[in-house]
């Protein structure tokens, strides 16, 4: 939490591990050595070597290694803050102890918790590892105070343009850095994927119209499922089941064992995961195993506000989805470990329950506009990483 903006870093010598895809780190730098900061800066892969090229280190040996590497180089440079982005990547699992040992400031970005036009910065660790608290009893007290939103604009297309140069560069410097330590393949056969959500997109526009008018005959008669990215390290870390598949079986199982049997299960896919995965042939065995085939639905590319608007109510693993929910009035049941499970916002009996007791478990309206606004003042930053529009406290 940055209560003076990049102030605070005034006089400190500040360290950058992985950063967002593109310029953002390099930019967020100059800042902050505009602020009175020494930065250093990390990089792990070509990618990372393409938007920080200049005075960095290049990391290349084994993951093991890093530890006692990244003590070594906090004490040698005496440095008070290390930040990062994501902390729940393989080569920032290890920060938040050598943080808590040194005494270190630990700095967590991550895209917004409220979305569009923000990002998070938490100090400790976001999400799961989020310090915002969950006493219900915390936020009745609180008075909701004014803020400004900028609108930042459409972040796709240039989120889609780093993604590939970063994956170039990546795959360019292969040879040099250890490409093993990224939590996700930068395999030269990643642009493969790419092309296959590119042509799915429009495969499923038409394959899909049946369920979507289906979907439009159900209004407050379906749940919607929300699917978070197959390798989203999130799921990893903050759910039991660790994997999407293991979500999606619980939830159909409980689904056809719970619920009241003239209502609908829509399960969205993840857009970005639509290259990657499809959970067709799962869904449609287990749904014909738990006999519910026929009241499952499977959707990728649908407007998630409508959806909202018109569900019964919204089961999600950790998913920011979650929070949209409540936004718009949807009862929640969060099946991992998520900032935003909280008494009074989201649904806190079983998963087998929900599914009787979701139209009794609406969120409470002011608590959620108090949480809302503790969250925006306290952790989330106006601008993108992506568009180069950052509007500090």
């Amino acid at each position: 939490m940055l209560s003076n903006g990049l102030k605070d870093f005034a006089g400190k010598k500040v360290l950058l591990l992985q950063g967002p895809i593109g310029p953002f780190f390099y930019r967020f730098a100059k800042q902050l050595k505009q602020a009175g900061a020494t930065v250093y800066k990390i990089n792990f892969n070509g990618g990372d070597f393409l938007f920080y090229p200049l005075s960095s280190v290049n990391y290349t040996k084994s993951l093991e290694n890093f530890e006692p590497f990244l003590r070594d180089f906090c004490i040698k440079n005496n440095i008070n803050d290390i930040i990062v982005f994501n902390d729940c990547r393989p080569i920032h699992s290890v920060v938040q102890a050598v943080a808590k040992e040194m005494n270190l400031n630990l700095g967590v970005f991550e895209e917004g918790y409220v979305r569009p036009d923000y990002i998070t910065f938490e100090n400790e660790g976001v999400n799961g590892y989020s310090r915002i608290p969950k006493d219900k009893s915390f936020y009745d007290a609180l008075i909701v105070q004014d803020y400004k939103t900028k609108k930042i604009g459409n972040t796709y297309p240039a989120m889609v343009f780093y993604a590939f140069c970063y994956w170039l560069g990546a795959f360019l410097l292969s040879w040099y850095f250890n490409n093993k330590l990224h939590h996700r393949s930068l395999s030269p056969l990643e642009i493969y994927p790419w092309i296959v959500s590119y042509l799915r997109k429009f495969e499923y526009t038409q394959s899909e119209k049946n369920v979507k008018e289906k979907i439009k005959t159900l209004p407050k008669r379906y749940f919607l499922v929300a699917l978070q990215i197959h390798n989203d390290t999130q799921i990893r870390s903050h759910f039991q089941g660790a994997r999407v598949e293991s979500f999606i079986e619980d939830v159909i199982l409980s689904f056809a064992k719970y619920s009241n049997s003239s209502d609908f299960l829509v399960i969205k896919h993840h857009p970005m995961d639509r290259g990657y995965r499809d959970y067709s042939s799962l869904i449609d065995s287990l749904s014909m195993r738990y006999g519910t085939d026929s009241r499952v639905l499977y959707i990728h590319d649908e407007h998630l506000p409508t959806l909202l608007d018109n569900a019964i109510g919204c089961v999600v693993i950790n998913s920011t989805v979650g929070v949209s929910a409540l936004h718009h009035n949807c009862p929640v049941k969060v099946c991992g470990n998520a900032f935003y499970d909280i008494d009074g916002l989201t649904y806190q009996g079983s998963l087998n329950a929900f599914w009787r007791e979701a139209k009794m478990s609406k969120p409470d309206h002011e608590l959620y506009l108090k949480f809302k606004n503790y969250v925006v003042l306290k952790t989330q930053i106006n601008g993108s990483f992506y568009l180069g529009k950052v509007h500090w406290h």
